[in-house]
């Protein structure tokens, strides 16, 4: 029930070795929640925050006062994840052709993501997690900076997709 933007700040391809440095170097741990996704596109979509951004935002979404939270509990966690799920959904709508009522990518089959997981660490550790679960040889990552502004209380996120090897080329 609160006006709410999204805007994406910046779109950029870069080498997967730098992804994490994108994300964050050193200073504390982000906060940030993944999903795979399957099927005619295939990689993974990182929502990734730092923590008093991503605490900023559970408070918004559960409607306290700005600053209630202050360390990551279940309804703070719901919360990112939620985030993540409505968002990475979005993404994965933006590359599905308009024209294409059945939830197909470029008519190539179906492009399906799997429930958000969670996790709170620095940024390289989080970017060697995804690059593990991955398990491909994909070099190239794509990052959107992304701004979210809800009653004029920006929140800033970056949303990462890792793709994987089995993206189809040829449909």
């Amino acid at each position: 029930g609160r006006p709410t933007r999204i805007s994406v700040r910046r779109l950029e391809a870069l080498p997967l070795e730098r992804a994490g440095g994108v994300l964050g170097e050193g200073e504390g741990p982000l906060v940030a929640c993944a999903m795979r996704i399957s099927g005619a596109v295939d990689g993974i979509l990182v929502l990734a925050c730092d923590a008093p951004s991503g605490l900023a935002l559970a408070d918004m979404l559960l409607g306290r006062a700005a600053g209630t939270s202050t360390e990551w509990g279940e309804l703070e966690t719901s919360a990112a994840v939620e985030t993540a799920n409505i968002i990475g959904c979005a993404y994965l709508n933006a590359m599905t052709p308009s024209e294409d009522p059945q939830g197909t990518a470029a008519g190539g089959g179906a492009v399906l993501p799997t429930p958000p997981w969670f996790v709170r660490d620095f940024a390289a550790a989080v970017m060697e997690g995804v690059m593990l679960s991955q398990a491909s040889d994909a070099a190239t990552s794509f990052l959107t900076h992304t701004d979210f502004v809800i009653e004029d209380s920006p929140v800033t996120c970056s949303l990462l997709f890792v793709p994987g090897a089995g993206i189809r080329t040829d449909a």
